[in-house]
């Protein structure tokens, strides 16, 4: 079997903010959640949200991964981010077929969003 990819997670330092946050950015509600794990389940793969203090771990946040999110509208993705007071890391810029952007999330996570141009 193939090595894949089926789940991935940032570390957090607030839950409720983190979970309030990516509830917004997906559109969906958080699918399983306490203080040191929550997740949010996708067709192929569980994004989660790790908080290292619980198991007394020290992880830095803010760059330990770059989730690249595809979006349908990448203006309006990019509203919803500025609305939440986040910090626009890379600005919206055009690199092939992509329109995309960077901010940092609400724990300091850089996260990328994208939207392929037709």
């Amino acid at each position: 079997m193939k090595p894949q990819i089926k789940a991935i997670y940032i570390a957090v330092q607030d839950m409720d903010r983190a979970v309030k946050f990516y509830e917004d950015i997906f559109d969906v509600k958080v699918s399983s959640k306490d203080e040191r794990m929550s997740s949010f389940e996708f067709e192929n793969i569980t994004f989660l949200l790790y908080n290292p203090k619980i198991d007394n771990e020290t992880i830095s946040s803010g760059n330990n991964v770059v989730p690249n999110i595809q979006v349908q509208d990448i203006n309006k993705m990019l509203e919803l981010i500025k609305s939440k007071n986040c910090e626009i890391v890379l600005p919206l810029e055009k690199i092939g077929k992509y329109h995309l952007f960077q901010a940092k999330d609400t724990e300091g996570n850089v996260i990328e969003f994208y939207q392929i141009l037709e």
